[in-house]
């Protein structure tokens, strides 16, 4: 089995938009909700933009998905993006807690698909955000995980991340980790 990476196109939006729904949680969502999300993804300036996305594949199969970005831009992309998925936030997004910031490279979605998991798959895709993050220049990592997940906080916690602290995304509590 070999594990490779590579950045996302404009024609990986539907892939992005299935993984960032897997990445939240969201298994279950009827074709709309995809198809919208998928618009969203094909755009150049959301969070779920396809320049923000990296896909890892098994064999030169699509098997998972990273979406990672440098925070001096989260703001400007939060308020592009949110108002157009009120479906899944809400209108309360203005008052949350800011997910990332300038002098962080923040991971803010990672997914790998059932079949191909526990194959190190979420790991390369950590290293290779831990490689944009170093070629962009950024010295620190960060990431908000639910406590409650413990596969993915060992996950972070191994792949170098420390706890500091909490934040409140979406009416949820996370804990915020980060990695110099």
């Amino acid at each position: 089995m070999r594990i490779t990476t590579r950045k996302a196109t404009a024609a990986d939006a539907r892939f992005i938009a299935e993984n960032v729904l897997r990445a939240l949680h969201i298994e279950e969502t009827d074709e709309r909700h995809i198809e919208h999300l998928a618009g969203i993804s094909s755009r150049e300036d959301t969070l779920y933009s396809w320049r923000n996305a990296t896909i890892a594949l098994c064999d030169g199969v699509p098997a998972g998905l990273m979406v990672a970005y440098d925070g001096a831009r989260y703001r400007q992309m939060r308020d592009i993006t949110f108002p157009m998925i009120r479906m899944y936030v809400g209108d309360d997004y203005y008052q949350m807690d800011d997910e990332a910031a300038p002098g962080e490279y923040y991971l803010d979605s990672l997914a790998v698909i059932p079949q191909y998991r526990r194959r190190g798959i979420a790991s390369a895709l950590i290293q290779e955000m831990f490689r944009q993050r170093d070629e962009a220049g950024i010295p620190l990592a960060t990431i908000a995980v639910d406590p409650e997940n413990d596969t993915a906080y060992r996950l972070y916690i191994r792949s170098g991340f420390r706890h500091e602290g909490h934040i409140n995304v979406f009416g949820t509590n996370y804990d915020r980790l980060v990695c110099p």
